[in-house]
């Protein structure tokens, strides 16, 4: 591996706190484009804000001031960076998009891959570095693999776990801050 990639190297307690919560955001941020998705306020459509558009292809997007979520599509959020690697072997589940004028602008995707945790872990190290992000931590944390990457004034964050029946569960979010 690149040295010139990685970060300097902190004590191994700093780290696994450290990938905790790497690990808090990644899912925060997901759950953040997901919220109140599943409350029957949410699904009512224009009900609390949101509203819903059904797509040709069965997926919905769910829209509000805050962003934007697709749910059972299969498309990257509009706003996701070109030199952000996407998994190409990969059913999306849920993807979103968070709006600048309410927070930071973002992007999330969360997928699934019948593929190994290390396979997907290996892909993203690989690509990451490629198209110039500089991996910052990565770490097995309670059966999950967490990975996070700076380019610029982004930060890459991943979650990669077993879902079991064979399906690996990826969580990946990209905060992209004002550089105005």
């Amino acid at each position: 591996m690149d040295e010139t990639n990685q970060a300097p190297q902190a004590n191994s307690g700093q780290k696994k706190g450290l990938y905790i919560i790497v690990a808090i955001v990644v899912i925060a941020l997901a759950l953040y484009f997901l919220g109140g998705l599943g409350t029957p306020q949410g699904m009512l459509g224009g009900v609390g804000g949101v509203n819903i558009d059904q797509n040709a292809d069965g997926s919905a997007t769910y829209t509000s001031s805050d962003g934007t979520v697709t749910v059972n599509g299969n498309k990257l959020p509009d706003n996701w960076p070109s030199d952000a690697p996407t998994y190409p072997n990969a059913a999306i589940q849920y993807s979103g998009s968070s709006n600048p004028q309410t927070g930071a602008e973002g992007s999330a995707v969360s997928f699934t891959t019948s593929d190994s945790v290390q396979t997907v872990t290996d892909f993203y190290k690989r690509e990451l570095v490629s198209k110039g992000w500089v991996i910052d931590q990565s770490a097995s944390v309670g059966g999950a693999t967490v990975l996070t990457a700076k380019k610029d004034t982004r930060t890459f964050g991943t979650y990669i776990t077993d879902a079991g029946n064979g399906q690996i569960a990826v969580t990946v979010g990209i905060e992209m801050p004002d550089t105005q």
